[in-house]
């Protein structure tokens, strides 16, 4: 009777293995990702995500987990933040949220992206969308945390979020943001031939001064015509030949 007992239980324990193991295959089986579909590719297109998560194939999604794949995408220094689901049918939606840049800067002739933050991160090849004032003619050479803290970041930032609260027309305008090196800054304007001197202090003021010049000028003057826009003077705005203003 006790061998019977013993028989028994032990079938029921080999059973019960074989359910279990049947049932872990075929779970694993069900999460073996299918297909991957890419949202908010901006600067770079979805290929070449896809290419720098070594995914060429639909078959290449399946080597990764829902985790595994998000962490990929993390790791891209574009990317700021990632969602990945998962449907039915294992297809995965991939959504990349890119980090927010708010210029381009020109450092050793390198092109480097500035985030919202003040970071900067190297324009990788087949970046898409560079449709950013660039800052050029910083003090430093090399791309260092003295640069992203220092003053000359900070001016550039104080005329960049200066222009934006006063609308996209004039923050469309705004094509080069010249440090000078720690001088006197400039402005190139799209479709103008004029620079913009601002000089070094009350930068958010003068670009305020500078809009509703702009506005007022209209259609009347053309500033084509000018070679430079001197803000630099207190009550006083400057137009003439580079001559005359020292640039």
């Amino acid at each position: 009777m006790h061998k019977i007992v013993s028989i028994t239980l032990f079938s029921f324990l080999i059973l019960f293995l074989v359910f279990i193991g049947l049932f872990s295959s075929k779970k694993t089986e069900g999460e073996v990702l299918r297909s991957i579909d890419l949202q908010g590719c901006k600067l770079l297109s979805k290929s070449e995500y896809l290419l720098y998560a070594n995914i060429r194939t639909a078959s290449d999604v399946s080597k990764y987990s829902l985790s595994s794949l998000r962490e990929k995408f993390l790791s891209h220094p574009y990317v700021k933040n990632v969602s990945v689901v998962k449907d039915v049918d294992n297809k995965v939606d991939v959504e990349i949220i890119e980090r927010s840049c708010e210029a381009v800067a020109l450092l050793n002739d390198k092109l480097f992206l500035v985030t919202t933050e003040k970071k900067f991160i190297p324009v990788l090849p087949n970046t898409e969308v560079l449709d950013f004032p660039v800052l050029t003619n910083f003090s430093e050479n090399g791309v260092t945390k003295e640069i992203e803290q220092g003053n000359e970041l900070r001016s550039a930032f104080t005329i960049l979020n200066s222009v934006k609260m006063l609308g996209e027309k004039l923050a469309q305008s705004i094509s080069e943001i010249n440090l000078r090196k720690g001088g006197d800054i400039m402005l190139t304007l799209t479709r103008a031939n004029s620079v913009i001197i601002l000089g070094k202090q009350n930068l958010a003021e003068k670009i305020y001064t500078l809009n509703a010049l702009l506005k007022q000028i209209g259609n009347k003057i053309s500033l084509t015509n000018a070679n430079y826009i001197d803000l630099r003077y207190a009550n006083n705005i400057f137009v003439g030949a580079n001559e005359s203003a020292g640039i």
